[in-house]
């Protein structure tokens, strides 16, 4: 099979695979569509070469199973991106996030992958094959587990700092819920996505002081929380700045370490820190739920290419040139 390879140094290149084999209780999907996230920019920017991509964003439709017990040929599923063991209270709970013997997937950039049925999601028919992606990966994932745990709720003030593809998923779901958004981010044309997914202020950090502008946006209100999208210490460090007394600064993006200063920024202002990873399989049909309420997911692809043109996909990818962005093999 085709499939991508990270070759380092921002370069991707297309090569062929074995074909992969589902093992028992499993099934092989043939891919129809999977998503670009801004963690895989760590190796596409390394000094070497991986032995494939590190795409965890997908769906697709079932070729062929090997004894599952629901699933059939023909089926349009999602894939999970972390893979419990399936066996544990955890993954009965369908928190596969908390499983002490997860798995990370096969890489999903390629025309196929083989995967055990309790990771695969299905998917019915009123929900389009990007849609698909959005709802079993990170895109919606990130920002509806985030959501579930900030509770943040309408007329709330909710800083969102760093417009990739995490967040402005967090802005559309932010503004879904009431929220009054002010997005921070470095590039116009990720701030002026950010408008489309309901931020009421766009803050561009290389053009005014954005601790200034968003106290002069705040006008004495305190910010409810603010969400760390970017993985960088400046940027979470920003946060504790920009966040109210008493607010929440949420941290989705991975960083290394970042020393805090726990009286000052933490302590003496009532300030909680957190962090969210991913979300619970728990969690899909909920957010299916809220699609088809009006949630306009959709909106956050804005780019698709095919993946033999998957050098092109990751460098406009990489200069901030799209929002989500989908690869189709």
């Amino acid at each position: 099979m085709k499939g991508l390879r990270m070759l380092g140094g921002g370069r991707v290149a297309v090569e062929t695979f074995p074909d992969p084999e589902p093992a028992q209780g499993g099934a092989l999907v043939r891919i129809q569509a999977s998503g670009l996230c801004g963690s895989e920019l760590h190796g596409y920017r390394a000094d070497h070469a991986q032995s494939a991509n590190a795409g965890h964003e997908a769906m697709g439709v079932v070729v062929e199973t090997r004894g599952t017990a629901h699933l059939k040929v023909g089926d349009r599923v999602g894939l999970h991106a972390v893979w419990g063991c399936g066996k544990c209270d955890w993954c009965a709970q369908g928190r596969y996030t908390w499983c002490q013997s997860k798995l990370g997937p096969s890489p999903f950039h390629a025309e196929y992958v083989a995967a055990p049925e309790h990771v695969l999601l299905p998917l019915a028919d009123d929900i389009s094959d990007p849609v698909g992606v959005l709802l079993s990966g990170d895109g919606l994932g990130v920002p509806w587990h985030a959501q579930t745990r900030l509770k943040t709720a309408p007329g709330d003030l909710v800083v969102i700092v760093g417009c990739g593809p995490i967040g402005l998923g967090n802005t559309l779901v932010q503004a879904d819920a009431g929220a009054e958004v002010i997005a921070v981010e470095l590039t116009d044309y990720r701030l002026g996505l950010a408008r489309q997914m309901g931020a009421a202020h766009t803050v561009n950090p290389d053009q005014e002081d954005a601790v200034e502008a968003v106290a002069r946006i705040a006008a004495g209100r305190q910010v409810r929380a603010c969400i760390e999208a970017v993985g960088k210490p400046e940027t979470l460090r920003l946060c504790l700045k920009l966040v109210g007394l008493g607010g929440t600064v949420m941290a989705v993006g991975e960083q290394p370490a970042t020393p805090v200063d726990i009286s000052e920024e933490l302590i003496r202002r009532d300030i909680t820190l957190m962090g969210s990873w991913f979300f619970h399989f728990r969690e899909f049909a909920d957010m299916a739920a809220a699609y088809r309420a009006g949630l306009a997911v959709d909106r956050l692809v804005t780019h698709t290419f095919a993946l033999d043109d998957g050098d092109r996909a990751f460098a406009e990818f990489a200069a901030g040139r799209t929002g989500k962005a989908m690869l189709t093999p």
